[in-house]
């Protein structure tokens, strides 16, 4: 009556093996908010330079955040999908003063390389 019981064998061995995108849906998620939120307030700021409505990007970023937190908590390997989610709502808050920014670092740093050239 004694049988004797095999030793259980690693998941890797068995082939079950769960899809990359159930590993990462709380990244995935954050990534899909934050790029979402980022595209809204870019398709729908009327001065491009101004700062957009809180009433519009709050909602998008919060729910990055909590995102973000429940990638964290899961302990998601990949932590560059939520940390980009949240970079792109947060991005969108000051949409106006980002893009003004980069456009003036862009701006400079041409007109350095060209002076280095020149000179």
């Amino acid at each position: 009556m004694d049988r004797e019981v095999p030793p259980l064998a690693p998941q890797a061995a068995t082939g079950l093996r769960r899809p990359w995108i159930v590993d990462h849906a709380a990244g995935v998620v954050a990534l899909v908010i934050g790029a979402v939120g980022y595209a809204v307030v870019a398709l729908t700021q009327e001065p491009f330079w101004a700062t957009p409505d809180w009433r519009l990007t709050l909602p998008f970023f919060a729910a990055a955040v909590v995102a973000t937190g429940v990638a964290v908590a899961r302990r998601e390997r990949g932590l560059a999908l939520p940390l980009a989610g949240l970079g792109l709502a947060a991005a969108a808050m000051v949409l106006g003063w980002f893009l003004l920014t980069a456009i003036i670092v862009g701006v400079t740093a041409v007109v350095i390389l060209i002076l280095s050239q020149v000179m």
